[in-house]
């Protein structure tokens, strides 16, 4: 029986080894974040929990991004949002479908070329907060619920792949803010002339039902799941997306609907466990009365030279130890004769 419980545990430590392997490559994916000299991220964040394996980073493939896509299965990791993101934005037209190349290159490799200019710098998922401007490329998964700001579409129209949330592999549209289509470069995004808020629910665990608005300047615009990029979607069909992060871990809506992990064991080895652990307890009680019953016997017959207690009397002998004794005796020998009942 300490064989099978043996191996049973060494077979779920290694399962639980690759599930945590499966989710730092997944949280140390790579992002495209708004970075520069005078952006801030004014939204207050909950410092991140450290975890003993963060030394493990390097080893999983971190580097420039690539286009060719990341992993579409997230690990649950950044705290609760607020219920409002507030942004500084600046206000005017898109001229054309192409982003600012001045200042819209992506400097993940050599942050320190951009100088005073905003830039796209790489990231990971499990570093991304709440009010965080991203760019997402074409084949790349979305790691949080993203509202649209702009595209690289004329009409800021976005495909996306939802077979991860419900199982259709054909595309959906979605489309940006009309009042935020303006952001189509790092520049205007981080330009601190104007301020805009959006006001968000709560976590829903509805998939469906999504209900935000954008403020700005007294002027509501509201925006709903049509200009949202759920977690565990996949851009498609669409050169580059740029949106703010406004629910990131534990409140994405793929997380809410996650549930938890189901066991993999079978109906008998579950009705079994009880059975095992109740037989244990009741040897172990029984080990436990034969050593106290020992440890009695012995301190009051010790005195009156009982025969069964010849040579037991020496100087150096306790009764107190001898009854502890009989106890392991007692229990090795009720398990080992319960273990030979059963395989019998």
């Amino acid at each position: 029986m300490i064989a099978v419980l043996g191996f049973t545990a060494i077979k779920d430590g290694y399962e639980d080894i690759k599930r945590h392997q499966s989710d730092r490559v997944v949280n140390f994916s790579e992002v495209r974040v708004l970075e520069g000299p005078e952006y801030v991220n004014h939204n207050a964040m909950a410092p991140k929990s450290k975890t003993f394996v963060r030394a493990l980073r390097k080893r999983v493939g971190r580097g420039k991004i690539s286009k060719t896509g990341s992993p579409s299965v997230q690990a649950l990791t950044n705290p609760t949002p607020p219920e409002a993101v507030d942004k500084h934005k600046s206000i005017g037209s898109r001229s054309s479908g192409v982003p600012e190349t001045e200042y819209d290159e992506d400097l993940t490799a050599n942050p320190s070329s951009a100088g005073t200019r905003p830039y796209w710098r790489g990231t990971t998922w499990e570093d991304l907060r709440v009010g965080d401007f991203v760019k997402i490329m074409d084949h790349e998964s979305i790691p949080a619920d993203v509202l649209i700001c702009a595209t690289s579409e004329d009409e800021n129209v976005a495909f996306v792949e939802t077979k991860n949330l419900d199982g259709e592999t054909n595309l959906k549209s979605r489309h940006a803010v009309s009042a935020l289509t303006h952001l189509n470069s790092a520049a205007a995004c981080a330009d601190p002339k104007n301020v805009f808020r959006i006001e968000c629910d709560r976590p829903e665990v509805q998939m469906h039902k999504f209900a935000t608005a954008v403020s700005i300047n007294d002027e509501r615009f509201p925006a709903d799941l049509q200009t949202t990029l759920l977690r565990g979607t996949v851009l498609r069909n669409t050169a580059w997306v740029i949106g703010i992060v406004m629910y990131t871990g534990l409140d994405t809506k793929l997380a809410l609907n996650s549930g938890g992990t189901p066991s993999k064991r079978g109906k008998v080895e579950r009705q079994m466990n009880p059975m095992v652990l109740a037989n244990l307890a009741l040897l172990g009680i029984m080990a436990l009365v034969c050593g106290i019953v020992d440890s009695i016997l012995e301190h009051h017959y010790y005195p009156k030279q009982a025969p069964w207690l010849f040579r037991d009397n020496r100087s150096g002998d306790n009764p107190s130890i001898n009854g502890l004794i009989t106890f392991l005796f007692a229990l090795i020998t009720f398990v080992t004769g319960a273990t030979s009942f059963v395989l019998h």
